[in-house]
């Protein structure tokens, strides 16, 4: 009997979405502040979803279309967003913990007052992206491309930028070492009243 239990509890574990939230988002879309944890979401077209507030800690992204969506809020600790198309969507207040980010598409996409951490991403796509007050922790940039990007109120300390295009970015209000300030100056990004450290 103990082991019964013990396989049914393992089960649940590896499953713990709502089903029923599940359902009601495939089927409409939209699901805000709904259990989607754990979910395999890969493969999928989900543009314009609304997932405001909603637990998506685990949730497979992978290959998946969340062009436009409206994900204020949202927790995507150890999210699967490898491939994903976020291009325009609104990551607002969000919780990004080790994510997977390889080949994201964050273009034109809000991560204004967005918690980023334990983040190493390849080739991630950041062009227009606004960063307005976004907390950065072992965040690793590199090669990204950042160009009409907005950073403000940023402290850049723990965010890894090394050969990221910053063209013609705007970078304001904001707390970076030296080098990384005359790294942006060779990038050619607009630069406004940020304090450059030793």
């Amino acid at each position: 009997m103990k082991y019964f239990i013990l396989i049914i509890l393992l089960i649940s574990s590896l499953y713990s979405y709502n089903q029923e939230d599940l359902e009601k988002y495939l089927s409409t879309k939209s699901c805000e502040e709904c259990d989607l944890s754990m979910a395999n979401l890969s493969n999928k077209d989900l543009q314009n979803s609304n997932l405001v507030g909603a637990n998506l800690t685990g949730v497979n992204f992978q290959n998946s279309n969340l062009l436009k969506s409206n994900l204020w809020g949202t927790t995507l600790e150890n999210a699967n967003l490898n491939n994903t198309n976020l291009r325009a969507s609104n990551l607002e207040a969000s919780i990004l913990i080790n994510v997977q980010c390889d080949n994201t598409i964050l273009k034109g996409a809000n991560l204004s007052n967005a918690t980023l951490e334990n983040l190493k991403c390849e080739n991630l796509s950041l062009w227009a992206t606004k960063f307005l007050d976004t907390s950065f922790d072992n965040v690793d940039f590199s090669n990204a491309g950042a160009a009409y990007s907005i950073f403000d109120s940023v402290n850049f300390a723990d965010l890894k930028i090394d050969g990221a295009i910053f063209w013609n970015a705007k970078v304001s209000n904001s707390t970076l070492s030296k080098q990384k300030c005359e790294y942006l100056e060779k990038e050619e990004a607009l630069t406004y009243e940020n304090r450059c450290e030793d």
